[in-house]
């Protein structure tokens, strides 16, 4: 797998990443007042490492190890370490350190697949993985790995998207339009048109006069110009 060849791409890549997962994370259901979701732990951490903060990557990455240490099925922080890693591993590729590189996003992946196999109706598993993917999949050359990190994806997003079914008309329209957004997009560059319009008339239906439904429109009357259908909105990194 080859991810992203020069720094402001990668920028952009991480950029987006911040974003969608913000976005997703921060539209949850509250941890209860005794339990704190696991992400609400680490991910502002997270958010400012893979904005560029080192110190805060290496402490959210410290947290996930010390939770592993007493519980080495802990789906949470199985997959934020994996998120990190493979955040790590696209810095790999682009100084030329396939090798090394290549090792890291294997161990970034089959630790994603544990997580989300722990627990495969978590949408604190199935979200990072999913954003993940999703930004990564545009930069890489190998077709089949890109193929197949899409159709992740959309797995994932489908699966979070039924999970949510009973309130998601209660959610900001920024939780709305970025998970409505992602499943457009990641079928889209899958060339599953058909299915992108679905969720782009959705879009469309649902969120009126929102950047979502400007954008989602601006897609279904110009296929062949892709259009910018997440990411929209005030974001702090």
């Amino acid at each position: 797998m080859r991810t992203v060849t020069n720094g402001r791409r990668r920028g952009g890549l991480v950029l987006g990443l911040i974003a969608l997962l913000a976005a997703l994370l921060l539209s949850l259901p509250a941890g209860a007042q005794e339990t704190m979701r696991f992400d609400e732990k680490v991910r502002e951490l997270f958010f400012a490492g893979f904005a560029g903060n080192q110190d805060a990557l290496e402490r959210g990455m410290a947290i996930c190890e010390e939770t592993l240490a007493d519980d080495p099925d802990h789906p949470g922080a199985l997959v934020w370490q994996a998120s990190g890693w493979f955040y790590e591993s696209s810095f790999l590729f682009a100084r030329g350190d396939s090798e090394v590189g290549m090792a890291l996003y294997n161990k970034s992946v089959a630790q994603f697949d544990r997580a989300v196999a722990l627990a495969p109706d978590d949408l604190q598993t199935l979200i990072p993985r999913a954003a993940v993917y999703l930004f990564a999949a545009p930069y890489v050359e190998h077709a089949p790995t890109r193929n197949w990190l899409l159709e992740t994806v959309v797995g994932d997003y489908t699966k979070a998207l039924e999970l949510q079914k009973p309130y998601f008309d209660s959610l900001t329209v920024h939780g709305r339009g970025e998970l409505l957004g992602a499943l457009a997009s990641a079928l889209w560059l899958l060339e599953r048109r058909d299915e992108a319009r679905v969720y782009l008339d959705r879009i469309v239906a649902e969120l009126p006069d929102s950047p979502y439904a400007l954008m989602a429109q601006q897609q279904l009357d110009d296929p062949a110009t892709p259009a910018q259908l997440t990411c929209l909105g005030c974001h702090k990194y």
